[in-house]
């Protein structure tokens, strides 16, 4: 018996959803930056933002284009997208 199912061994799975799941790291990680922003500004600019805020937004920033990134590695690797010749 597999230790694991079926659908998780498909191509796709394995090459396309790391690609998502980055994605949604990222975002949630900018969303989370952003509100704290929002909430803690208070509409005023703050002038010095946190360290951990900003190594937040650049992380997120970062997992967001480096999951793009992966999708379309993905993709490629699993044939679904092809480059011209």
């Amino acid at each position: 018996m597999p230790v694991w199912s079926m659908e998780s061994l498909m191509p796709f799975v394995r090459y396309v959803f790391p690609g998502y799941a980055l994605c949604l790291l990222g975002g949630v990680l900018l969303l989370a930056a952003a509100g704290y922003w929002t909430l803690k500004s208070d509409g005023v600019r703050l002038r010095v933002k946190p360290g951990w805020w900003r190594a937040a937004v650049a992380f997120g920033f970062l997992s967001f284009i480096a999951g793009i990134v992966v999708q379309l590695a993905g993709y490629v690797q699993i044939g679904a997208v092809t480059w011209p010749r």
